[in-house]
């Protein structure tokens, strides 16, 4: 696997390294983990489904926010619906 190298701010290396060490993780491996998630997200992301369906289908999944924290990372980069 090639290896990357990021910059980020200090506050948010600081959160994220908090969290790996009450996961008792490796940072690099939860960040890993972060992206694998978002590129979940991205995949079955559909840029037709409206607003308030995405809402409905976030609340069912649970609610967590994920998607709706990461979908404008990606969404307009991507035009079409996953298939299944």
């Amino acid at each position: 696997m090639p290896e990357t190298s990021i910059e980020i701010e200090s506050a948010l290396h600081a959160r994220l390294a908090q969290w790996a060490k009450e996961q008792q993780r490796p940072l690099p491996a939860l960040v890993q983990d972060i992206l694998i998630a978002a590129e979940r997200v991205r995949a079955g992301y559909d840029p037709t489904t409206s607003w308030s369906t995405r809402i409905i289908r976030r609340d069912r999944d649970g609610g967590c926010g994920l998607c709706e924290g990461l979908e404008p990372l990606f969404a307009t980069g991507k035009t079409e619906a996953p298939t299944y």
